[in-house]
């Protein structure tokens, strides 16, 4: 469980996050688009060349990837509107490959 101060801005609601793009903490947002992504780390699936490109795909993305790795789409969840909560859930088991 990832916990993030503050609630969501204007109208945006949990089950709208896939689907609208804004920038909840423009500070960390500005960091991460100019921190580049290692070349020689293979784990990373992706094309960009920095850890974010802030157009929105963050919410997307994790809940691809978790979906895939767990079988579970993760959970986004607002607490007493100061608070968001994301839940992503523990991936299966790894098959062994020969």
């Amino acid at each position: 469980e990832l916990y993030s101060p503050g609630g969501l801005p204007n109208t945006l609601e949990p089950e709208s996050l896939p689907y609208r793009q804004m920038a909840r903490n423009e500070t960390l947002t500005s960091l991460l688009a100019r921190c580049p992504i290692p070349a020689d780390v293979d784990w990373i699936e992706t094309t960009r060349t920095t850890f974010m490109d802030r157009r929105g795909e963050g919410v997307p993305i994790i809940l691809a990837r978790s979906e895939a790795l767990s079988g579970r789409l993760p959970e986004y969840r607002v607490i007493d509107q100061s608070e968001l909560l994301l839940t992503i859930y523990a991936a299966g088991e790894v098959a062994e490959t020969e």
